[in-house]
């Protein structure tokens, strides 16, 4: 958190630095037993884990976008993530409010109404969207569901599951022996097989996504006695050329140690664009509020939470917010009515600002402070502070272990 001296109400700021998952690098061999893939491979466990498989139904969604009461098609759109439970019915419609700027970009996303489950994936993926230029206002996503029992699921259905919304689980581990076809035993990735040489594929040759957008290949191929692959082919794509190409060069070239031979393993590579910076914040001028007192004290006496969180799916794809949060602060310091009062790109970012000053503390004094504004920042570091594939972990990075928030 930076005070901008002097202090002034509005002008208490947060950065947040976290490394994006993605950061792309050039092709690597690897040699030696059992070496672990890079994390530019999909990692399961973004969002959660599957229902049992047999009673399991996928909700694939179907977004329509409209300004005012005209539909509107984006010039750049991506799939949005399925979901999974038992019911038999789909899901109530998701509404997503949203505008453009204009250059076509998405901003002010917010839910609409009550949605039973998280919405912070599908605000992370429509934050990529691009809308034809213009700047536009009483804009709504909305989607909708259709119920499909697993056992009935189309192949693209199936790779929507297993390529977007990567969760882990029994579920996973089924959709993957689908795709396999009839008779695999590898299921994902290697079947077992102990690997003697992995190669990953080039993420930054050809062209990548735009800022936060994401593209994905699906790959299916055997494995034979010698550790071989043969036949390997793409079974499902975003449709971005270059990383279909690098995924089948990748998968044939590596090489597992000599063992039983294995059919339809499947698995499948990822990468982002850059970073997707946040639009500017709303200047002081365009936020005045006759109500506030907030004096120049209360930023000295202010000690931000350590415990800052990225929004996981947006730190994902590295895209980039802030928000504008409004507290109260008594003289012996306790914070009260803490409220969003705006967020960009997406809410999420509002309602992790606002769980952050709600931690924070400020020191005891002899002056209260009413409608006091900090902007909360969410940053990401630059690209050439990333390491070419990042963390090998299961999800999302944790941010720095240093404390991020400095007071000037």
């Amino acid at each position: 958190m930076r005070v901008s001296p002097p202090f002034a109400p509005a002008a208490l700021i947060a950065s947040l630095i976290a490394a994006p998952v993605l950061a792309a690098g050039s092709a690597a061999a690897q040699s030696g037993p059992a070496t672990p893939s890079p994390p530019m491979v999909v990692r399961p466990g973004l969002i959660g884990t599957d229902p049992p498989v047999e009673p399991a139904v996928l909700q694939i969604p179907a977004p329509q976008a409209r300004c005012g009461p005209d539909a509107i098609s984006p010039v750049y759109d991506e799939s949005l993530p399925s979901r999974s439970g038992v019911g038999v019915s789909a899901l109530p419609d998701l509404v997503l409010n949203f505008s453009t700027a204009a250059d076509g970009r998405v901003l002010s996303i917010r839910p609409d109404g009550e949605f039973a489950g998280e919405t912070e994936t599908i605000q992370a993926a429509f934050a990529a969207w691009r809308f034809p230029a213009g700047a536009r206002g009483d804009c709504r996503l909305t989607v909708r569901w259709r119920a499909v029992p697993f056992a009935q699921a189309e192949t693209p259905d199936l790779l929507n599951f297993f390529a977007v919304t990567r969760t882990t689980g029994q579920l996973r581990n089924a959709i993957a022996r689908r795709l396999g076809g009839d008779g695999a035993d590898c299921g994902e990735l290697r079947g077992g097989r102990r690997p003697e040489t992995v190669v990953v594929p080039d993420l930054l040759k050809g062209r990548r996504p735009p800022p936060g957008g994401r593209s994905w290949t699906v790959l299916r191929w055997n494995i034979d006695a010698e550790g071989r692959a043969t036949d390997v082919v793409t079974l499902g794509s975003s449709g971005d050329a270059d990383l279909d190409a690098e995924g089948l060069r990748a998968v044939a070239q590596s090489r597992m140690y000599p063992g039983p031979a294995r059919t339809g393993c499947v698995y499948n590579f990822f990468r982002n664009g850059e970073a997707l910076p946040a639009p500017p914040v709303t200047p002081e001028n365009g936020r005045e509020d006759p109500l506030q007192d907030c004096p120049p004290a209360i930023g000295a006496r202010l000690t931000v939470n350590r415990d800052m969180r990225f929004p996981p799916a947006f730190q994902d794809r590295g895209v980039e917010g802030w928000a504008l949060v409004r507290f109260d602060v008594a003289p012996w310091g306790q914070i009260g009515n803490v409220a969003v009062v705006e967020a960009q790109p997406a809410a999420a970012f509002g309602e992790e600002g606002r769980r952050l000053i709600q931690r924070s503390q400020v020191s005891a004094g002899f002056q209260a402070g009413v409608r006091c504004v900090v902007p909360v920042r969410f940053i990401t570091p630059p690209a050439d502070a990333v390491a070419p594939y990042g963390q090998d972990t299961d999800g999302p990075p944790s941010p720095p272990a240093s404390n991020p928030v400095v007071l000037d």
